[in-house]
């Protein structure tokens, strides 16, 4: 059936999802939304999503969609990001009179100390994703817009990088994570075990959270990230999200069975390797 990525193909979600699945069919899909819903309705086999960056932190949209749909992680891929400044080649000498510059909410944040910079005044269109600001630069020749996203959105829609590496760090990052019913292996290189799960507490009380993240420690259990997302159903009603090192599978089975004692209710999404790739 094929593996759903957040496309067009130049994203940085295609780049994910092209260096994992390699030899796999690979579906664009123009949202998170109708991407996480061809999973749920098994329409694709994975499919690729991001989650977290280095400097714009977590994907909201991504967390919030999960929560409904409660897919399975099968794998975590931490990929470099180096933003591009593109314009069409007929801009290419006069880019920096650009008039609009087109991309996706996180790429556009991880570059904006370079926006603020360059183009303080210059009007902003969030799109879809990365490539799909390139492919509206690229549709229209005729104005002067710009776009960033990666190398391969601008190889892929014809257009000319005038300014490399925007990005506000050196080191940026984003985790992507590969959801679907069944287990996979990658040929990229194996960090580490992770686990992540859904952790409501079981009532609104003075050191509740603590009672339920003293079991971890009590276990020795790293915790990579916690957390809090709101439930959408009332003002001061959360869930956490939390992210740990897996040291054993006993260990992870036994803070299950403790939190489920106290009464907690959590959800395991995912027991999974983490893997990275280099430039």
């Amino acid at each position: 059936m094929g593996v759903g990525y957040l496309g067009p193909k130049g994203s940085f979600t295609y780049a994910a999802a092209h260096q994992f699945f390699s030899t796999e069919i690979l579906i664009p899909y123009e949202s998170l939304t109708s991407l996480l819903e061809a999973q749920r309705r098994q329409e694709i086999d994975h499919c690729v999503v991001p989650i977290e960056n280095a400097i714009e932190g977590s994907v909201l949209p991504t967390l919030d969609l999960i929560f409904k749909t409660l897919p399975i992680i099968q794998a975590e891929i931490v990929l470099p990001i180096q933003q591009q400044l593109m314009v069409h080649p007929v801009h290419q000498a006069d880019w920096e009179k650009t008039k609009l510059i087109c991309s996706h909410q996180q790429a556009l944040a991880q570059s904006q100390n370079f926006i603020l910079e360059h183009f303080p005044t210059v009007d902003i269109e969030q799109t879809g994703s990365t490539a799909l600001g390139a492919q509206k630069v690229a549709e229209h020749p005729e104005e002067n817009y710009a776009a960033i996203g990666s190398r391969e959105a601008a190889a892929q829609f014809g257009l000319v990088i005038v300014q490399e590496d925007i990005q506000s760090i050196e080191t940026n990052e984003t985790r992507f994570w590969v959801l679907g019913d069944q287990p996979i292996q990658s040929n990229l290189i194996l960090e580490k075990r992770k686990a992540t799960i859904l952790f409501d507490l079981a009532h609104d009380h003075p050191g509740a959270l603590y009672k339920g993240l003293a079991v971890f420690a009590e276990e020795k259990i790293n915790l990579t990230k916690i957390e809090s997302r709101t439930r959408k159903t009332k003002l001061g009603e959360y869930f956490f999200i939390i992210d740990l090192e897996v040291p054993t599978e006993t260990k992870l089975v036994r803070v299950l069975q403790q939190l489920s004692q106290q009464d907690f209710t959590v959800k395991l999404i995912g027991n999974y390797p983490t893997y990275l790739q280099r430039n």
